[in-house]
């Protein structure tokens, strides 16, 4: 691919990328507000109980297998095939494993409603195990359109549903039928959009190199997801359904803008990078310009939303839910660093190093998963701290293994992101002290903190001459053009 062509899909894959995300997330997010409205915090938990037994199925169904398609430079039409069909048997065997654990999952919680939820719920693995190979190929392509499109059509089918069967009263039932019908309207899409379709083959022989990459992947994602989800796994047990119920409600609200960016980069810049890997010197300097950028964005974010916290949940979600607030400041803290975790780890993948990749995912979740347990025992703030802890850790783990493969250590990183951490924790402090001088009503001061913030920091980031605020305006200046 030429380096015009690359910068170019790179840019409007990033554009679309970003519409379909914050689409997606700003339909599920006034979804989750109206939901938060009409349900109770136990029936949030309730579901919540579920994540941790889909997310790693789904992890077992993926197999890695897309991220090694993604990673090899010419798959063949024999290799996406028997992906397909592997995805497609792998999610039928983890649905009977749930439907015959689901009595034992609901004894743990000593919830019963977990049985009947977590097996109806599971249905969906069956049905996103169709759209695996379609969504692998339109990646590869970078046909971010295409994929922007089928995640907002997804998100508003499942309000559709969520909705007027939460206003019946319909609990947690609710947030099943959201979730099943949007994996409908997802495969339906991407089989519409895509000319793919599977043929009559299966290769052993391609199964098995696709996993010599993919298979390391799958045990790195597997420990992905056991970090992730075991949070809600030990304060569902340890605590109760309302409990696990406002700190899944913190994380919902976190995870907009952190994992709504990372999952921008991670679907991006891996490609992108994959690419590049002959030319570790174009390589390194995409990978530069990335961080800056995403710093530029994500360290204000982070930070402003830890100083309107509790007015801005009081505002979304209403009085019941503002024990989130304080949980919901500890996880903006991970998030941070979160976006530049995702960079790093795409790089060491797109260079195809699966068991360096490996090594690190399995070292890193493992020493989470201890801090969490560890961090268990002073409740649920003793575990918040614990996983914020971790983020900060895995930086440094992550760039020192990016100093060997490409010469991008914790010091060119800490650099390279230093003068926006810097400004953004100096504009916050300000914009804080701002608001403890008013005694208006808490939305309104939070209203007149986020104009003097963002006021602050794109002046500072201007007298400063920041490349990365000239980057974006000139990016969506040509956006502009482009479209007239």
């Amino acid at each position: 691919m030429e380096k015009g062509d690359l910068k170019e899909k790179t840019v409007f894959g990033m554009m679309w990328g970003a519409i379909g995300k914050v689409g997606t997330l700003t339909i599920n997010f006034i979804t989750n507000l109206v939901l938060a409205r009409l349900l109770m915090p136990e029936d949030f938990g309730a579901i919540a109980m579920l994540a941790i037994f889909l997310a790693v199925s789904s992890s077992f169904i993926q197999g890695g297998l897309g991220s090694a398609l993604v990673q090899k430079k010419n798959p063949e039409h024999i290799d996406y095939s028997t992906v397909f069909y592997w995805n497609l048997s792998v999610a039928a065997l983890f649905y009977l494993i749930i439907f015959v654990s689901a009595p034992f999952i609901a004894d743990y919680y000593a919830l019963p409603l977990v049985k009947p939820l977590l097996r109806v719920q599971s249905v969906v693995l069956i049905i996103q195990s169709f759209s695996y190979v379609q969504y692998t190929q339109l990646q590869k392509q970078m046909n971010f359109k295409a994929l922007s499109i089928r995640n907002l059509a997804a998100a508003l089918a499942g309000t559709l549903v969520a909705i007027p069967l939460a206003l019946k009263g319909f609990g947690p039932w609710s947030l099943v039928a959201s979730a099943i019908i949007a994996s409908v309207v997802n495969v339906l899409l991407l089989w519409k959009m895509s000319s793919w379709r599977p043929a009559w083959e299966f290769s052993f022989t391609s199964l098995k190199t696709l996993f010599s990459f993919g298979g390391l992947i799958l045990l790195s994602s597997l420990a992905e997801t056991l970090y992730t989800n075991v949070q809600g796994l030990i304060i569902g047990k340890r605590c109760s359904a309302g409990d696990l119920g406002y700190f899944s409600q913190a994380k919902k609200l976190e995870e907009i803008p952190v994992m709504g960016l990372s999952q921008i980069v991670n679907d991006v810049t891996f490609p992108a990078f994959a690419s590049l890997q002959d030319d570790r010197e174009r390589l390194l300097a995409g990978v530069r310009k990335s961080t800056k950028a995403l710093s530029f964005l994500n360290f204000p974010m982070m930070i402003l939303l830890m100083i309107i916290a509790h007015p801005l949940i009081y505002l979304l979600y209403g009085s019941k839910w503002e024990p989130s607030a304080p949980y919901f400041q500890i996880l903006c803290i991970s998030g941070l660093i979160y976006t530049v975790n995702t960079l790093n780890m795409n790089v060491i993948k797109s260079l195809g190093k699966g068991k360096i990749y490996f090594v690190i995912q399995i070292s890193e979740r493992l020493m989470g998963i201890a801090l969490i347990i560890f961090g268990m025992k002073f409740g649920i703030y003793g575990l918040l701290w614990a996983v914020a802890s971790v983020a900060y850790i895995s930086f440094i783990i992550n760039s020192f293994v990016n100093k060997k493969l490409i010469n991008y250590g914790f010091f060119r990183q800490l650099g390279d992101i230093g003068v926006c951490l810097l400004i953004a924790a100096f504009t916050g402090a300000l914009t804080y002290g701002v608001g403890l001088l008013f005694s208006f009503h808490p939305v309104l001061i939070m209203l007149i903190q986020i104009a003097i913030y963002l006021s602050l920091y794109i002046l500072i980031a201007k007298i400063l001459k920041m490349e990365e605020l000239d980057t974006y305006f000139s990016t969506l200046t040509n956006i502009i053009h482009r479209k007239k």
